[in-house]
């Protein structure tokens, strides 16, 4: 969850100290791979396999975000709408840390 969050709005911490503008590229650029490509997350399968020694159901066959954030925080079929929309916080963010 922090990872989702710092790529989310990492940009913008940047605004207050420059240096994580490095880290949150990288962030930004492993996310929005994920999201073009569809790839499977290595964490993912480290998580199902941590929930299968515990007993527990695995992650949804689509990932991270598709189980803990889809039909929990917005409805699945906004899935791309939302990732299209974390994209534009990300860029703008980087927009106004040009512009600063």
């Amino acid at each position: 969850m922090v990872f989702v969050g710092f790529t989310l709005i990492g940009g913008f911490l940047a605004w207050l100290a420059p240096w994580v503008l490095i880290p949150h590229a990288a962030a930004a650029l492993w996310g929005g791979r994920m999201a073009v490509s569809r790839a499977r997350c290595p964490l993912s399968r480290l998580e199902n396999w941590g929930r299968a020694g515990s007993g527990r159901p695995s992650l949804d066959p689509r990932g991270f975000i598709a189980h803990y954030f889809e039909n929990r925080v917005y409805p699945a079929r906004w899935a791309r709408r939302v990732e299209l929309i974390v994209g534009g916080l990300v860029l703008g963010s980087w927009l106004g840390l040009a512009l600063r």
